[in-house]
């Protein structure tokens, strides 16, 4: 696969990896692969990474990765999943009352291959209808006492069905770090 395919193409393609020719390798956190990022340079030219994807090789230098220089371990995420939440016109969920969504969060919108840098234009279109119907639908509703109690519900349903983990998430990453 080339390193800057489209979302759906490179997750197509790590599931496959790691699921159907039961490879990859597995980090703790599900199974990755390496992402020859080094090869984008010999291809681009030097600075491709830099002018491409300056975020990722920022993300990744925080862990002391260059991926001008290595490889780097990659696996789909939630992130390359199409879908999200169903809204209205005014981009109110439609299952939820009162909840209002903009961006990568709404589903439906592009199908089931989004193409890169939509979200910025979904961010402007949609939450401004958002925030314009969110403001007029505050005008009408009274604000109940605040509490945190749907956190305290939700660790005693998980306790009551036996889940335990001590897994933080997000996990943007997989984790480098070795394991002694």
């Amino acid at each position: 696969m080339h390193p800057l395919e489209t979302r759906d193409v490179t997750a197509a393609s790590i599931i496959r990896e790691c699921s159907d020719r039961g490879k990859g390798i597995d980090t703790g956190n599900g199974k990755a692969v390496w992402l020859d990022t080094p090869m984008i340079e010999k291809i681009g030219g030097e600075g491709t990474i830099e002018a491409r994807i300056p975020a990722m090789m920022r993300m990744f230098a925080n862990f002391g990765v260059d991926i001008r220089k290595e490889p780097i371990l990659i696996y789909p995420t939630l992130h390359y999943q199409n879908g999200g939440l169903d809204i209205g016109t005014d981009c109110m969920t439609t299952n939820v009352n009162n909840l209002y969504v903009a961006g990568e969060a709404v589903g439906g919108i592009h199908g089931k291959n989004r193409l890169m840098g939509n979200s910025l234009l979904d961010i402007i279109v949609f939450g401004r209808t958002a925030g314009k119907s969110a403001a007029a639908k505050a005008k009408d509703v009274t604000v109940g006492e605040l509490t945190l109690e749907h956190i305290a519900k939700f660790d005693k349903e998980r306790k009551a069905a036996g889940i335990e983990t001590d897994k933080v998430s997000p996990v943007l990453l997989p984790d480098y770090r070795e394991n002694i």
